[in-house]
């Protein structure tokens, strides 16, 4: 009787100790075989490949194309007319004269409101520090052009000789910024100030 349960309990004994280098083997086999770890480094190459696979670039033409056909139908239809704010643009240039050396401004009126818009003649404002502005209106001449009537989203510009009106008008050098005013019946517009070099 007690042989027998010796031989059951070395039984069980020899079971344990089999399962046991089974699973430590298994275990060394797993550690051994490392053809499965990767380097962080390699593993980030990997997924750039294959982002890049993917090719993003494609993507952000397709997006590109499709805001470029949005805003030629929007323009073609009106749709940004109508988003646009309804303002008067008044905006003054001045160059010089390739031959002559001669100052020219340039005086642009631009109506995007939506309703038709009659203009005054022109004010020039000659301004320098410390000082009072002057200001000159711009007569109609021969041609007559003022009072002007604009029509939503045209405009109107007019090129001046300021050395020629500056000798005329008696403007001394020291006014070296100009800006100009136009007056459109209840409402007055104004440029931004531009300095005479």
């Amino acid at each position: 009787m007690i042989l027998l349960m010796q031989i059951c309990s070395r039984g069980g004994r020899v079971d344990r100790t089999v399962s046991l280098p089974s699973e430590t083997n298994q275990y060394n086999e797993s550690v051994q075989d490392d053809r499965q770890l990767k380097p962080l480094d390699e593993i980030y190459y990997e997924e750039q490949q294959k982002e890049q696979r993917q090719n993003p670039e494609m993507f952000s033409l397709f997006i590109l194309m499709g805001l470029v056909l949005f805003v030629f139908v929007a323009t073609k239809r009106g749709w940004l007319q109508r988003l646009s704010p309804s303002i008067v643009w008044i905006s003054v240039s001045i160059k010089r004269n390739k031959v002559t050396k001669e100052r020219i401004a340039s005086i642009s009126i631009r109506n995007h409101t939506k309703e038709s818009l009659t203009f005054s003649p022109p004010v020039l404002a000659f301004g320098m520090l410390f000082k009072k502005t002057r200001k000159f209106r711009i007569k109609g001449g021969s041609d007559a052009v003022f009072p002007l009537t604009l029509m939503p989203g045209t405009a109107h510009n007019i090129s001046i000789n300021l050395d020629v009106f500056t000798q005329k008008a008696g403007i001394s050098s020291g006014s070296k910024w100009l800006k100009v005013e136009v007056n459109a019946g209840l409402k007055l517009y104004r440029s931004m100030w531009k300095y005479l070099f």
